[in-house]
């Protein structure tokens, strides 16, 4: 009998870290929430044994963005994802969206499909769609997706993002996200 193949490798980034809070209202830090998030979807992750969860953080520390991806890359990893929580100055703007760099390629917009739509069945949050900008994620070959949770500046949104139960939902939508686009690779 043939041994079962080695395990899909993804790598969670839990953005922002360290010196970088990234978004911070009312006391909410981005960098808490993001590792928070990614401490959850790897430990899901656990009980499937075709799946290894590496993570660019396990802690309070900075790691450069492209340091991140290289991370990935060294690791075999089939995806990069990372986690982030968004800001508007306009505080009734609230959903999730996903992005992907201008210049991704359609295995890169797959992901981000795969994710966004994941997320908005588990939480009923707005659906903001795939978006497209300029990212760090240009720096890497792999299919890499950047998603924004929630906005820490939507008042009913950054108190669900503060909200375990909310969490778990979030974690259980990347993680069902990550599993629909591999299964369709």
């Amino acid at each position: 009998m043939a041994p079962p193949p080695p395990p899909m490798v993804v790598v969670i980034d839990a953005g922002h870290g360290g010196h970088d809070p990234g978004a911070v209202v009312a006391g909410a830090q981005e960098k808490d929430i993001t590792l928070t998030l990614a401490l959850l979807v790897a430990r899901k992750a656990q009980g499937i044994k075709e799946l290894k969860v590496v993570l660019t953080r396990t802690t309070d520390v900075y790691v450069d963005l492209v340091d991140r991806v290289r991370m990935a890359e060294a690791s075999g990893a089939a995806l990069y994802l990372s986690i982030h929580a968004n800001y508007h100055r306009d505080p009734k703007i609230c959903g999730i969206e996903t992005w992907v760099d201008i210049q991704a390629n359609g295995e890169c917009q797959r992901l981000a499909e795969a994710v966004q739509e994941a997320l908005v069945a588990a939480t009923g949050a707005p659906d903001r769609g795939v978006r497209r900008q300029t990212l760090y994620l240009r720096h890497t070959t792999l299919p890499a997706a950047l998603v924004e949770v929630g906005y820490l500046s939507c008042p009913a949104e950054r108190a669900k993002l503060l909200d375990p139960a909310y969490q778990e939902k979030l974690a259980d939508g990347i993680l069902r996200g990550i599993l629909t686009f591999l299964s369709r690779r």
